[in-house]
């Protein structure tokens, strides 16, 4: 089964070149952002949950790039008998590779 595919506007592309390639701060309309925003996310994931600011009127959202590594990677550690801790066995993904950090600040819904 095929589905339809959903088209893109080249002002949608333009717009997501710019959050992709991050070098400022971008301020951009919250209808645009609403548009451009299903093209983005799927490379940003969720710090933590909304936080509201200015008495209540603001909700702020801060995302980051899937590719940056805000932990240190965890290491093998042997028991006192010998056996490896770790458990699982994962690779461990190059530093660097992507620095961006997006805070979304939008008005609460009413």
């Amino acid at each position: 089964m095929s589905e339809a595919m959903m088209p893109i506007s080249p002002d949608a592309l333009h717009h997501r070149t710019r959050l992709f390639d991050l070098t400022k701060p971008v301020t951009i309309s919250a209808e645009k952002f609403n548009e451009v925003w299903p093209y983005v996310d799927a490379v940003y994931t969720k710090l933590q949950s909304e936080r509201l600011q200015a008495y209540g009127t603001l909700r702020v959202q801060k995302y980051e790039c899937r590719l940056r590594k805000s932990k240190k990677s965890s290491t093998t550690r042997e028991d006192t008998e010998g056996k490896a801790i770790k458990r699982r066995h994962s690779s461990i993904r190059t530093q660097d590779l992507c620095h961006v950090r997006i805070k979304v600040t939008r008005p609460v819904d009413k």
